[in-house]
């Protein structure tokens, strides 16, 4: 109670004296148009959710908008002094945006592989300002994996029965704003995708699609391992499966494989 009674005690003014002048109040921080523009390169975007820091000192957050598109570009009142723009489309999930208020938090900000949808794939950019004007380019995480050709070399007309293809050891989650050095902390597995038919003396290209996010790992450093894709089929009544190891997968690359099975125990492969 201590405070509350200091602070409502007055003393009446003294008569003939004068009454304080009272405090200067600050004048307004003019505003500036920022203008924004955003390039998604043609993906389909359904939600946008923009976001302004300064691009100094704290790199606080100064304001976050949500919109349908954005087409052309927009022109929004900011405070003076260059920004760091970020876009993010197609989000899930809602933010947090107390939890972002600054720009060290967004370069952190994570995206589960589950929560993903390559129709409406989650796509991120950042862009400083310059003279008050930045283009933001969305990128996806999403890496496509892509079977472009599977043979098989057996005699007597074997077949490959029940192919189908996954792919092992996939980063559950990526940092929206990362551009390299995509380092998974936890790893998966996808499900099995079935290919169309057995596969025969006639090779086939199915062009079946399966997503992931990067792991750029070097092939030269150990550490965590990159996504490897399993093809499994049964041949002569017995499951056999093979497992093509991925080159470095960087963020919304695409990479194609090329099987060729000639035994149970005998393949080989291309990545391109």
């Amino acid at each position: 109670m201590l405070p509350a009674l200091l602070g409502s005690c007055q003393r009446d003014p003294v008569p003939g004296t004068p009454d304080a002048p009272d405090a200067p109040e600050p004048e307004p921080v003019d505003s500036v148009l920022t203008r924004i523009s955003v390039q998604s390169e043609g993906r389909p975007i359904r939600k946008l959710d923009l976001f302004v820091y300064g691009a100094e000192g704290l790199r606080a957050l100064e304001r976050q908008l949500t919109l349908d598109s954005l087409s052309g570009t927009l022109n929004l009142p900011t405070l003076p002094g260059e920004k760091l723009l970020v876009g993010i489309a197609n989000s899930p999930r809602r933010f947090n945006q107390k939890a972002l208020e600054r720009y060290d938090a967004m370069e952190q900000l994570s995206f589960d592989f589950a929560d993903d949808n390559p129709e409406y794939p989650i796509l991120g950019g950042v862009v400083r300002t310059e003279e008050q004007a930045g283009k933001i380019v969305l990128e996806p995480l999403l890496c496509r994996v892509v079977l472009a050709k599977i043979s098989n070399t057996m005699d007597d007309y074997e077949l490959l029965e029940d192919p189908r293809i996954r792919l092992t050891d996939m980063p559950a989650a990526a940092e929206i704003l990362r551009r390299e050095e995509f380092r998974p902390a936890e790893l998966i597995d996808g499900t099995w995708t079935p290919l169309p038919y057995d596969v025969g003396f006639f090779s086939q290209t199915p062009g079946t699609v399966l997503w992931c996010y990067p792991n750029d790992t070097p092939e030269n450093v150990l550490g965590v391992p990159r996504p490897t894709m399993e093809f499994e089929c049964r041949i002569r009544g017995q499951v056999c499966t093979f497992g093509v190891p991925l080159p470095p997968l960087t963020r919304g690359c695409t990479k194609e494989v090329e099987l060729t099975v000639d035994g149970p125990g005998s393949f080989s492969y291309k990545v391109r």
